[in-house]
């Protein structure tokens, strides 16, 4: 009976976020000249979170930390960055994440948090050291940023003040991905969560096709 239960939950979970980016393709499409209507994107986000933790096994206070620990480092070293420009280059967040303090969404706490748990979880099974898990989960991160670059400066989520990121930017995100790569992935080996797979494939179809539309369609 309890597996019937968590079988039902994870079809319902799997479902919800199959349904959630599908369905906000077309719906941005729609709304591309009402950047406002995007806000709604960072409350997806944060539900989509509470799934990932919900399903994750085994559960622990320790992990919870590590993962709380790298989205306020993530939010405190965008916050940097966006008052000062010294970090990733000179940029600033539009409204489309949602409610900010000192400039900087909350929703990038969310953000930072969630990348670097899905990256961890998909690499951590296949690379044992931890350096190299580091690595690999570093310059996958930056090849994450590169594909979502054009879709946020779109969608009003952050702006560059030359137009489009620098190097600088992709510098840093490895060297702030690094470190935190390898925090999560202490606290997540021989960890399971098998709504993982699913948010990362959704995620790379829906920023995959936005950048089409971006590039071909005049999104």
């Amino acid at each position: 009976m309890i597996n019937l239960l968590y079988k039902w939950k994870l079809l319902i979970a799997q479902l919800f976020i199959i349904i959630g980016y599908g369905i906000s393709i077309p719906g941005l499409w729609m709304m591309r000249e009402n950047p406002s209507a995007f806000q709604l994107s960072w409350i997806f986000t944060t539900v989509t979170l509470a799934i990932l933790l919900f399903f994750h096994k085994p559960f622990s206070l320790k992990f919870f930390l590590a993962l709380l620990g790298v989205g306020v480092v993530g939010w405190v070293v965008e916050a940097i960055g966006t008052n000062t420009g010294l970090v990733f280059g000179s940029y600033s967040y539009g409204q489309s994440l949602g409610p900010k303090i000192w400039r900087t969404p909350f929703a990038m706490l969310i953000n930072w948090m969630i990348s670097v748990y899905m990256i961890t979880m998909i690499l951590r099974p296949k690379i044992v050291n931890i350096w190299r898990l580091g690595f690999a989960g570093a310059l996958t991160m930056v090849i994450y940023d590169i594909l979502l670059e054009p879709v946020a400066i779109r969608l009003d989520m952050w702006s560059w003040a030359g137009g489009s990121p620098p190097l600088q930017n992709y510098i840093a995100w490895f060297a702030v991905s690094f470190p935190l790569v390898m925090l999560l992935g202490k606290y997540t080996k021989g960890s399971e969560n098998p709504i993982v797979p699913i948010v990362l494939i959704c995620q790379l179809l829906f920023f995959g096709l936005l950048n089409v539309l971006i590039a071909f369609a005049g999104m």
